[in-house]
This record gives C-alpha cells, structure tokens and sequence, in this order.
C-alpha cells in the first residue's frame, strides 16, 4: 500500500528535530545534550573520557560530548564560540586563565547551586577556592592544585658525585653548591650532565622564591611592582648567575648541543642531575629505568623566603549554557570525590579535596618517595595576577627582555630600566 506523508505529520516531525538541535535535546532518545570542552593530553584526556562515561551510567538522561581544544588555542576559540552563540556548557578552567573567562562576564555563580545540594567546599584545599572566588561568589569548581616548585632529582647523579641528597629545608646557596659537584664535565670542558635545566624560562620561581613580586595585588591588581621590588631583582639575578656565573645551568641555546632534546628529556635521559617542573612529570618520569630520582621542593632563599607559581584547574559552568543544572551535575562529578580518585591513583595531578591527597590513593607506593611535599608546598604556592593582560604583558613584555639577561647580553637592572615604561603604558586590564 503506498504511504502517505501529509504535510502537517512532516511539519511535527521536522518540528521535533529543530527541537533538538536547538534545545540540546535528543527528540529521540530524550537525552539532555551538554558539551565539556578541555586541553588535557591524550593520557589526561582518556581519564575524562572513563569519567564522563561513568557520569553518563549514573545520569542516563544526560548525554556528554567532549570537545579537545590545544592548550595555546584554548582561550582564544572559547571566546570566539561564546561570541557565535556555539560555545560549550562546561569549560576546564586553569588558575591562570579564571580572569579570561570572569571579566569577560562568561561563567556561572555557582553557589545557587551549591546551596541546593548542600555542597561543602570544607574538603577543598582553600587557597584553590579563594582564587576561583569572587566577590564571595564560586564560579569553577577545582579539580586540583599543581604548586610549580618541584625539583627532580636524580640520586645516582648525587651517589656518585658523593653529594647527601637535598632536604626539603634547603636554601639557594645549599642548592648551587650540590648543582655544581653534580655538573659533570669531559676533558675538554664540554658539558656531559648539566647540574640544572628547568622545564621553560622559569624566571617566575626565583622571583616568587626571592619574596619579589610582579603586582601589588595579585587578586585585586591596579599596577605592576615587576621592575620596581628589589626582591624580585634578586630572583632575576639568581637565574641569571646559575647560567652565567655558576655555569651550573643548561643556558638557553644549550639544548642544542644535547642533541634537540626538551628539557624534560634532558633529565630522563641522564644528562642534567636535577630539573624543575610541576607535579604532573611524574606518570613520565615513572618510565625511567636508567638512575633513581626522587622530588624536593624547591629551596628557599638565603633569608628563609619560599614562595613559587601554582597550577591547578577546574570545571564551571558558561553562563551561556542552557543546560546549567545538568552541567551543574558533571561538573559536581568530576570534582567531587569519585573524579578526583581517579586522577588521583594516575599521579598525573595533586588533588584538591584533602582527604584523597592525604590517602594512600596518591600517597602511595609508587616513585615518588618524598610525595608528601608536593601537599607541603601547597602553603606556599603564589597565584599570578588575576587580569586579561597577564600573558600578553609576562610574555610578550617582559620575555624578550629577560632573554637578554638569560644570555648574558643585559644586566637584570639594564632590562628592568627597559621593563619599565613597558608596564606603565600597559596597567593591568580587566577586559
């Protein structure tokens, strides 16, 4: 028998399927559709991938797609699909990027939300909190912490230069003097193992070590202290002499002669007895079989000052999204305590909620022995500054300057005097 469509049934039909496309609503399946959008690599990412799977068994009416954006695009398509009206529901937020997103007007308060649920933040690691934090309102949930003043070491390097290995009370002048008995040099004078390289132009580190600064507030910022605060020129300094005076440190062109590696490599591979990163090397350095290592935190100045960056990122929800309370419902999940197990037992990320960080899920017995400094560090870790220039301003200003006193071709006072009017044409910004 031949069938017969009328135009009013294929009206309906067309009706439910714009229905969908528009709501985000599977007409079909009745699944409420939400997006999450992330730059994790690909371990990372397959950990969200297992974590959205076990969100979506326990809410079988939310359908989760995931969106993989490289980091150094992240920002810049986010806040071109917020513009188009196409932008996520759910964004990973790192600590550096809140303001991005914030002054922008683009995320969601959430404590409606919490207070719904009765959702206690008592467990989360303060310091995340407060920096995701604004005018009392919560507009990303953390996920974890990452303090950036984790020293690898590598032990066989120390056994053999007969150096005791660092303590976590270490200071910078213990730290020089171990770096060059673990430089190890041929009979030329050619560098064979490095006493030191650092994950990128660390510069941060030092000065944050130094008590120096690079605002006057780093929450609340309204000018730049970069080229004025005499700590922070002694922070510059110290990096500079590691390369130029020591000659303990694998200068800028130096990766050139151990053959293209990155700096990580250079320490996995034996040719550099100590290397400065965050927390998240470890699943990498776990691979090496070669010499035993281990971790320390970062030492202190002369003076007892300790301070360094952090990492650390979260979920919230996009104020454009319109799907909030199931948004609400994944973000609850992945950085709630089930989410943070998980990246707990990988090693890839120091959790926030403090009863997982403090349990043998992370503290376990896997390398690295001193893991219970990376928690330690927590209390001295240091936000950068809460504004939208912060990148432009840190890298494209300052950067070029400190190259040249990383190469020895400017003092740190001869690039400050060149800092300076940088900073002043360029306060800090909020939009």
């Amino acid at each position: 028998m031949k069938k017969i469509f009328s135009p009013v049934w294929m009206m309906m039909c067309l009706a439910l399927v714009v229905a969908g496309f528009l709501g985000g609503c599977d007409a079909l399946s009745g699944k409420t559709k939400i997006k999450i959008s992330s730059w994790g690599d690909l371990n990372e990412n397959s950990i969200l991938v297992s974590e959205i799977a076990d969100f979506e068994k326990l809410h079988p009416d939310i359908d989760v797609e995931l969106e993989r954006t490289p980091f150094n695009e992240y920002v810049t398509k986010l806040l071109t699909q917020i513009s188009g009206g196409v932008a996520p529901d759910v964004i990973f937020c790192e600590v550096s990027l809140f303001g991005d997103f914030y002054y922008r007007h683009a995320l969601e308060p959430l404590n409606t939300y919490m207070a719904a649920d009765n959702f206690s933040l008592s467990d989360y690691y303060p310091q995340v909190i407060d920096r995701f934090t604004m005018d009392k309102q919560l507009y990303v949930v953390p996920r974890d912490t990452s303090p950036i003043g984790v020293i690898f070491y590598n032990k066989d390097a120390f056994d053999e230069a007969q150096v005791p290995y660092p303590t976590d009370s270490w200071n910078w002048n213990d730290f020089v003097a171990a770096a060059q008995k673990v430089t190890k040099r041929d009979a030329d004078g050619n560098v064979k193992r490095w006493g030191f390289v650092d994950d990128w132009a660390m510069s941060d580190n030092w000065v944050y070590g130094a008590g120096g600064s690079f605002v006057d507030d780093a929450k609340h910022p309204t000018k730049w202290t970069f080229a004025t605060d005499p700590n922070t020129l002694k922070g510059i300094q110290f990096r500079a002499d590691l390369m130029n005076k020591y000659k303990v440190m694998m200068p800028p062109t130096g990766n050139v002669a151990m053959g293209g590696l990155g700096n990580s490599d250079i320490f996995k591979n034996g040719m550099s007895a100590m290397f400065l990163s965050g927390y998240w090397k470890v699943p990498n350095f776990r691979e090496i079989t070669k010499f035993k290592w281990d971790i320390v935190m970062q030492p202190q100045s002369p003076d007892g000052h300790r301070g360094f960056p952090t990492g650390g990122s979260g979920y919230g929800i996009l104020s454009s999204s319109k799907h909030k309370q199931a948004a609400w419902e994944l973000i609850k999940y992945l950085s709630g305590v089930e989410g943070a197990k998980k990246m707990a037992a990988t090693g890839l990320a120091v959790p926030v909620l403090m009863s997982v960080a403090r349990s043998p899920i992370f503290l376990d017995n896997q390398p690295p022995d001193n893991k219970k400094m990376i928690l330690d560090a927590i209390q001295y870790s240091v936000y950068n500054p809460l504004c939208v220039n912060w990148t432009e301003v840190h890298d494209g200003m300052m950067g070029p300057e400190l190259d040249r006193v990383w190469n020895g071709t400017d003092t740190p006072e001869e690039a400050m005097e060149k800092i300076k009017p940088l900073l002043d044409k360029n306060p800090p910004a909020f939009q």
